[in-house]
């Protein structure tokens, strides 16, 4: 649809040149305003928000973890505070809070950028705001979009452009959701809402830019978060235990800090035990044959 409508527009400007120019003027002058709180409450639904501190995950062993998640730009920290309590004979339970409290400072700037620069379609987009509501993170900001008359489209990103037939600002809202698969925490994006305002809004909407847009936004926003996984490691000590982590989802640090429960078991076979003690013998924790 989104090829369609750009050379549509393009022909139109040129079997209409004067009229269409001085809509074009109109549009240029027209500015989109961006309601935050609307924004949020047209996302689904949801319930009121889990909160949780990590002494709610201490167990009968506590250790915690800081590491990275190495994103494109620049690593950042996270911490896990986790404990071991015993659930049967043969299997042990543990249960864990990531606390990514800096990822959600630092995150206006890790996501916004431009999402596609191609001969006749431009969207950047601006993170204002990240928070995490009942099982949701929720994202707000702001998405630029310019539409161009393709003179070329051949040529790479926004070399073969023409005229600019449309610009405006659009005001985007999403929510994403934390997943556990495998040993790793997914974030995926569970609603993505876009208000266009005025004159032009009701014109993105009518021509099918705003689908466009928002393809655009689910499009980049699902790579960035698969090539962004969480995957916590226990500490060298306890590597040998390899936890299963089955059930996780988002809960609310404090007011609005974006936290992830891990919760899962641990297989504690004669294997593992071996594993685990040889570990120790290597480090002079207990001894070994003399």
């Amino acid at each position: 649809m989104g090829t369609d409508l750009q050379w549509s527009l393009a022909e139109l400007g040129t079997r209409n040149a004067a009229p269409f120019a001085f809509v074009c003027l109109f549009l240029f002058a027209s500015c989109a305003t961006t309601d935050p709180e609307l924004l949020k409450s047209e996302l689904n639904a949801r319930p009121t928000a889990q909160s949780a501190s990590p002494n709610d995950y201490a167990g009968e062993v506590q250790f915690s973890i800081s590491d990275n998640i190495p994103t494109r730009e620049k690593s950042v920290p996270y911490t896990l505070n986790a404990g071991i309590s015993s659930v049967t004979s043969t299997r042990l339970g543990i249960r864990g809070l990531l606390d990514l409290r800096e990822f959600q400072v630092q995150a206006p700037a890790l996501l916004s950028g431009t999402l596609e620069q191609s001969c006749s379609l431009n969207v950047d987009v601006k993170l204002d705001d990240t928070n995490a509501k009942g099982d949701l993170i929720e994202l707000v900001g702001s998405v630029d979009v310019e539409l161009y008359r393709c003179r070329d489209k051949e040529s790479e990103g926004g070399n073969g452009r023409g005229a600019r037939l449309i610009s405006t600002t659009i005001g985007v809202a999403a929510a994403a959701r934390a997943n556990v698969r495998g040993q790793c925490v997914h974030f995926d994006l569970a609603d993505v809402v876009l208000q266009p305002t005025g004159f032009v809004g009701g014109l993105f909407n009518l021509i099918g830019l705003t689908e466009r847009v928002e393809e655009v936004v689910l499009t980049k926003g699902k790579e960035f978060t698969e090539e962004n996984e969480i995957c916590p490691k226990l500490p060298s000590e306890l590597s040998s235990l390899k936890p299963v982590f089955d059930s996780g989802g988002t809960r609310e640090i404090g007011d609005g800090g974006i936290g992830v429960a891990l919760s899962g078991s641990i297989d504690t076979s004669a294997v593992t035990m071996m594993e685990l003690l040889a570990v120790m013998q290597s480090r002079g924790i207990v001894g070994g044959e003399g």
